[in-house]
């Protein structure tokens, strides 16, 4: 009699009744039976039969598996490992709105266990994911992923989980762009996320590479469509391309599947303020920055467009009002206080600006070569010179510097060190 087959990885997820990240992580590390046609970076598949003996061993055999028996686990590592798979599964349909919980279950794993690598991985995947969609600043959300990979136990270093968000923090907090890249590929290639592909995407617009770019993050969106980041991630990627219809037409078919928030609502903007009807946009433009008060990207993309429009006085109070979060250290918005000063025609601010985004580790500064509303700096030596540091291939550091409040807003965020 011939086996089932089961042909790809979300067929066995299903089967077994567990998250993408589950099953293949008990692949990688408990012995799943999965095989791959032509070697190791083709497709899966498995046997329901030989899935279920695995099973069966896993249950009767003691030292087999992670080592014991689930029942023989002590009570506090057994709800810590309950708590991680609810957070992963939830993690496969992550949004502004699940995040907070996701992070919450992360945390109260590692409360019942603190060895628990999965979960230490999983937070640090959170926290980034936060800085992303302008949920949590850099400045607080970094070094707490930081925090929680170093946290992982020596003898578990460095699982696959780990590389991912570590790989996110190389490339946005240490600017160290060659790490990022191999940490991304040997993700993809051993275990593909949506989040690894996405980082990937982000890796190629760093390195100018916008075709490898394009393929990458439409591969992310393709792993995992009920993110709806992931397709606004990839919408700025076509707005960078200088596609603007297909953006608009992209983020109309988001919303029409129920995705929505603060990425897809300011690639939207950013669109908006350059499509030639600016001021018949001017009121979804300011329903926008009311719907997302916290999102300072998009109020500067409303405070250009004052400025642009000639409402002098609503622009400065929109650029004083992101100006205040900047002095108090309470915010990381260089990229929209650049934003503002262009509409208020303040070209010298817009590169300080764009300066402190940069050092900020904010994702915008990954394509500021290609950043359709910065085209007009073209030339100018001091944004060429921006523009070359990133993607470069030799590691670059950059650190937050919050030692209270300083005169100069400009400084808040310095480069504290370069590697040859």
């Amino acid at each position: 009699m011939s086996k089932k087959r089961l042909d790809s990885w979300k067929a066995i997820a299903d089967f077994l009744n567990r998250s993408l990240r589950t099953v293949q992580r008990w692949h990688e590390c408990n012995g799943l039976p999965v095989h791959r046609f032509g070697g190791h970076k083709g497709s899966v598949f498995a046997y329901e039969e030989e899935i279920e003996h695995w099973l069966t061993g896993l249950a009767q055999t003691p030292g087999k598996g992670q080592g014991r028996a689930y029942e023989a686990i002590e009570p506090g590592e057994r709800r810590s490992r309950d708590l991680t798979a609810t957070a992963d599964g939830m993690w496969e349909t992550r949004s502004e709105r699940n995040i907070q919980t996701i992070a919450d279950l992360y945390r109260r794993a590692i409360d019942d266990d603190a060895r628990n690598a999965v979960a230490l991985s999983g937070l640090a995947n959170a926290l980034v994911f936060c800085t992303l969609n302008e949920i949590m600043d850099g400045s607080m959300a970094y070094p707490g992923a930081i925090e929680a990979l170093r946290r992982i136990p020596q003898r578990d270093r460095e699982p696959l989980d780990a590389k991912c968000p570590r790989a996110w923090i190389d490339m946005l907090y240490h600017r160290n762009w060659l790490q990022a890249r191999v940490g991304f590929e040997e993700v993809v290639n051993k275990r593909p996320s949506s989040f690894a592909l996405a980082g990937l995407a982000a890796i190629h617009v760093a390195e100018g590479r916008m075709q490898e770019a394009l393929q990458r993050g439409w591969e992310a969106w393709r792993l995992s469509p009920l993110v709806p980041s992931l397709g606004a991630f990839f919408c700025w990627i076509v707005y960078l391309s200088g596609d603007f219809h297909q953006v608009l037409d992209l983020i109309a078919q988001i919303r029409a599947g129920g995705g929505d928030g603060n990425l897809v609502t300011t690639v939207e903007a950013l669109v908006l303020i350059q499509d030639g009807s600016l001021e018949a946009n001017l009121d979804r433009l300011e329903k926008a920055a009311a719907r997302f008060p916290q999102n300072h990207t998009l109020q500067g993309t409303l405070g250009y467009a004052y400025g642009i429009l000639g409402e002098t006085s609503k622009a400065w109070s929109t650029h004083a009002y992101l100006t205040r979060f900047a002095e108090t250290n309470r915010k990381s918005n260089g990229y929209a206080l650049a934003i503002a000063s262009i509409g208020l025609s303040g070209s010298h601010a817009v590169i300080s600006w764009l300066d402190t985004a940069y050092a900020e580790g904010t994702f915008w500064s990954l394509g500021f070569g290609f950043d359709p509303m910065l085209r007009i700096f073209k030339g100018d030596p001091r944004f060429e010179r921006l523009v070359s540091k990133i993607g470069v291939a030799a590691p670059v550091r950059a650190e937050a510097v919050f030692p209270g409040r300083v005169s100069d807003p400009f400084l808040e965020c310095a480069l504290v060190g370069e590697n040859p």
